[in-house]
């Protein structure tokens, strides 16, 4: 038997390729001219045609994963279900060889060995496997990006005990009264457990006689753990990377650094505030690379996501994404443009900043201090011939008379704006100077969405919703849903991960003409209501019902359940 050479790449698969090319277009996943775009690229690139087209934003990495599983025969996982991996069967392997091979072994069931699978050829990693255990494998498929972050995860935390790590570094400063060492390791190891956790935002909280760290998970405050109010110089070090006044501790400060996690880029903003007990310090985490999912892998439902997909494909308008802060309106946002042919379509964005990386999209970033702002982004924009502009917030009134501009002279504008309902948007809208009829003229649709805790998959159980529930559900007595018991890798809280409940408005010609005459309000949400709306109630009822999420998330993120 052929011994298998572990540092050589694995050669590209043509054949394979040109199948799954096919498959994607005959299913309407790519159409002609994003294949022949994908085959040049290959040709000069030489990887596999899958991999070219996830790259340059052709296709979801979820929809040609799942197609070369089924071409190869193998079940597809998401990868967040899978349990934990057998500490046994990983210390078979290791980091680098699973990395440079993308695959991950998980547990073995009786005479086989049981591998997740990435970027990988299956029967090199196969040969791997017999080789080094005499074991055959049974494969399952997860989305390349996904596997590839969990052997990092997996493989460094099984070596590193990052919370006996922040222990061990906490006592060996507080014992250095003369600050001969630096908190620069402390910081690592908090940044690493909050990547760990799927953190968004760590909280350092003074108060008498020690800091308590906080981390906010799936839109939820969690405290940690606690340290001597001696470690303070830790928020000194933070300013000092975030290229802050350390000297200042009178007046609120924001500042920015990047750090490398587990080999992946992250920016961290930095804000402080002066309260009673001290300084308090807020770090957000946005990593510099996130996967970018459509709507439908965020979790709007088909029937929503083919209605925004006729609203996209128009040549010119004015879509809007609202909801509060921490609502998930920038990832919806980026979304909409995986629903853009962006090889036939000239796409640009302002953003601030930019939080994910959009293939073929020409994206800039707000910079103040050089006087570039939304406003004057949109202005410079008209000139480079733009098909669709993505704006990161439109906040002011400069900046939405430009972007109300740009949809009437062409082109499809995406933009957020904060507030709280679809009906609020125009009443947002005309404050900052814009006419009725012009905001009828150019608004196509309005999406107003929170997120929702689900039910976490590993340990939620099917449970009988109370009377009330059943009543607002519209379900008859006994009637069940899903809720987590709360296990190790939610933490608990019995939820893991977020998902959107929302209402979408679209602007039909009856809805345009009340605009026009400026009916307010209320006299937009009868006409809505009576073109069949669906509000985020009748979302959330949904969410509820098919197991996805609870009553109480519910009315926790949106207001709306039950009545007592």
């Amino acid at each position: 038997m052929a011994t298998v050479d572990p540092t050589r790449p694995a050669p590209p698969a043509p054949s394979a390729g040109n199948r799954l090319g096919e498959i994607l277009r005959e299913r309407g996943l790519i159409d002609d001219a994003q294949l022949q775009y994908a085959l040049q690229k290959n040709e000069v690139e030489q990887q596999r045609l899958g991999r070219v087209l996830i790259k340059h934003g052709l296709a979801s990495e979820s929809d040609i994963v799942q197609v070369q599983a089924e071409l190869q025969g193998i079940d597809f996982v998401q990868v967040e279900t899978l349990p934990e991996a057998d500490p046994q069967v990983l210390a078979m392997f290791n980091r680098e060889l699973c990395q440079l091979r993308q695959f991950l072994p998980l547990r073995r069931a009786q005479d086989a060995l049981e591998v997740l699978l990435g970027d990988a050829d299956r029967e090199v990693v196969a040969q791997l496997v017999l080789q080094r255990c005499g074991l055959r494998c049974r494969f399952v498929q997860g989305e390349y990006g996904k596997v590839a972050r969990l052997i990092r995860h997996t493989y460094y935390f099984a070596q590193n005990p990052v919370e006996s790590l922040l222990t061990k570094e906490m006592k060996r400063l507080s014992a250095d009264a003369d600050h001969a060492f630096s908190p620069e390791k402390l910081l690592d190891y908090l940044l690493h457990l909050a990547v760990r956790e799927r953190t968004t935002d760590i909280h350092i909280a003074p108060s008498e006689g020690s800091l308590h760290v906080l981390f906010r998970v799936d839109g939820v405050l969690r405290p940690m753990f606690a340290m001597p109010s001696s470690l303070s110089r830790l928020l000194g070090f933070i300013k000092l990377a975030a290229e802050m006044d350390i000297s200042e501790q009178r007046r609120p400060q924001d500042g920015s650094f990047r750090a490398v996690v587990l080999d992946s880029p992250v920016t961290v903003r930095v804000s402080t505030i002066i309260t009673d007990a001290g300084e308090r310090t807020v770090m957000r985490l946005l990593p510099e690379h996130t996967e970018l999912a459509g709507l439908a892998e965020l979790g709007f439902f088909p029937e929503d996501v083919a209605a925004l997909e006729r609203l996209f494909a128009k040549p010119a308008g004015l879509v809007l994404i609202t909801g509060p802060t921490g609502s998930g309106k920038s990832s919806s946002l980026h979304a909409a443009l995986r629903m853009q042919s962006l090889i036939q379509r000239n796409v640009l964005t302002v953003e601030d900043p930019i939080e994910y990386r959009v293939p073929g999209a020409g994206q800039t970033e707000v910079n103040r201090r050089a006087g570039y702002e939304f406003g004057s982004a949109l202005r410079h924009f008209l000139r480079h011939d733009p098909d669709v502009i993505l704006l990161g917030e439109m906040r002011d009134a400069e900046t939405a008379q430009a972007a109300v501009e740009a949809a009437a002279t062409g082109h499809l504008v995406l933009s957020t704006l904060h507030v709280t309902s679809v009906f609020g948007v125009v009443p947002r809208l005309r404050p900052l100077g814009l006419q009725a009829q012009v905001i009828a003229d150019n608004l196509l649709a309005v999406v107003n969405q929170r997120l929702a805790r689900q039910n976490c998959p590993h340990c939620s159980v099917e449970v009988p919703f109370t009377e009330p529930e059943c009543r607002w559900l519209g379900l008859p007595s006994g009637a069940t849903g899903r809720r987590g018991q709360g296990c190790e890798r939610c933490r608990g809280s019995g939820y893991y991960g977020r998902l959107p409940i929302y209402d979408v408005l679209i602007v039909d010609e009856a809805l345009a003409n009340g605009i026009a005459d400026d009916i307010g309000r209320e006299g937009i949400r009868s006409l809505a209501q009576q073109a069949g709306f669906r509000g985020i109630e009748d979302i959330a009822k949904a969410r509820v019902i098919k197991g996805q999420t609870t009553p109480e998330e519910v009315l926790r993120v949106a207001g709306v359940g039950p009545a007592p």
